[in-house]
């Protein structure tokens, strides 16, 4: 008997982390699971074959996704080739909707099943989008609450299966001792995890780091740096040397860089660690909110990216933990804005005050609105599939159809 296939498929590190706990979850249930496409280390620890990593699909934003078009219609080529070799009939596609919708059409033209994992951001930029998410997909399997209402109303067959960063928060720690932090007030920067958002981001917090300083300086700062970036992206932003503090393993290192602190890897523990954070607009900041640390957010688009942005975002707060909350309960700083806003707000968060004690309640009362295990919930659906495609073959029929 042929081994069950899945072709599976993430664009970005984060997308990578919820396809290795998909596919553990699935091995859990289906063992002689064979899974294969476009992964990164955690798909690939799970045990995906990689027929490309994530590292050749890093790339952002409208300007950024135009420049790359001849390559990634030659990997979609060829992916597609494999797929017919192979005769799959389902595929799970994780977040990166510029490329996976695209994509989608093409395997639903060959009978494959596909799973959209996260939802496309439409409800903030792409409404009329909702007829070709409905036409290329089977199930759309969704991480935020407020996203159902919206996708239901407009006939994707959508389902809320969790939000990974409850799970996530659950086993947060903070380890002042760990990362070399003494009991004075400590400042997080959280640039993101892909190298434009890092190059726009970190020179502005960085700035706002230099205003605290001025302020207080009493006042110590850490930055987070995401596992598979280079150091020497962070030293020439710094541009001083960092110096090697220590190191922990697979799990990350620690460096020096004057009164700042820079860890690699970790960030959710990082996150609860520091009295108070800002934060790269995205997942993250669900990450921050549900360890209960006092934040901002910021975001900074490539020039004409911003422009095109502009047209079609209609969102009265950029943010998920905003989104989420159905309120402004954090500050945002989007685009065009000074060093010394952003410190001011960061200095009122991290020391005790009105600003900190409401946030902190605020952040609390947030985790009624989210449930977690996720990867469990998305498993069963994926698992769904194939068992009804079993009881297809059995009776003669083509497969399952979508609900």
């Amino acid at each position: 008997m042929e081994r069950p296939q899945l072709f599976i498929s993430a664009g970005e590190p984060s997308g990578d982390l919820l396809g290795g706990e998909l596919l553990q979850a699935l091995k859990r249930r289906m063992p002689e699971l064979e899974a294969f496409g476009i992964c990164g280390p955690k798909m690939r620890e799970a045990g995906a074959e990689a027929l490309f990593g994530i590292e050749e699909l890093s790339v952002m934003g409208f300007v950024e996704v135009i420049k790359h078009l001849p390559f990634i219609k030659q990997l979609e080529s060829q992916l597609l080739y494999t797929l017919e070799q192979r005769g799959v009939r389902c595929a799970v596609l994780i977040d990166y909707p510029g490329f996976h919708l695209r994509l989608a059409e093409s395997l639903r033209l060959r009978g494959i099943y596909v799973f959209q994992y996260v939802a496309p951001q439409l409800w903030a930029w792409g409404e009329k989008r909702t007829k070709t998410l409905r036409a290329v997909t089977d199930q759309v399997l969704g991480i935020m609450p407020f996203e159902e209402k919206f996708f239901r109303e407009r006939s994707v067959r959508y389902t809320y299966v969790g939000t990974p960063q409850v799970d996530r928060a659950k086993g947060a720690r903070a380890d002042r001792q760990r990362y070399g932090l003494d009991t004075r007030p400590t400042i997080g920067f959280f640039p993101g995890s892909r190298p434009g958002e890092i190059s726009r981001l970190l020179p502005r917090m960085l700035a706002a780091r230099a205003v605290l300083r001025a302020s207080d300086p009493e006042l110590r700062f850490v930055v987070s740096m995401a596992p598979h970036l280079p150091l020497e992206l962070f030293a020439r932003i710094f541009a001083e040397p960092l110096v090697p503090i220590a190191s922990y393993g697979d799990q990350g290192d620690i460096y020096k860089a004057g009164d700042t602190t820079l860890v690699r890897g970790e960030s959710i523990h990082l996150m609860k660690t520091v009295d108070a954070a800002l934060v790269t607009s995205g997942t993250a900041t669900l990450e921050c909110a549900l360890v209960e640390t006092p934040m901002a957010v910021v975001y900074v688009m490539q020039n004409l990216s911003w422009q095109i942005a502009k047209r079609f975002v209609k969102l009265s707060h950029i943010s998920l933990v905003n989104l989420v909350a159905e309120a402004g309960l954090v500050p945002e700083f989007i685009q065009n804005f000074s060093a010394e806003e952003v410190a001011k707000t960061l200095e009122a968060l991290a020391k005790p005050g009105p600003e900190r004690t409401a946030q902190k309640l605020a952040l609390h009362a947030l985790h009624a609105r989210l449930h977690g295990d996720l990867a469990e919930r998305a498993a069963e659906a994926v698992l769904a599939f194939f068992v009804a495609e079993s009881s297809a073959t059995d009776l003669g029929r083509d497969g399952p159809e979508a609900p």
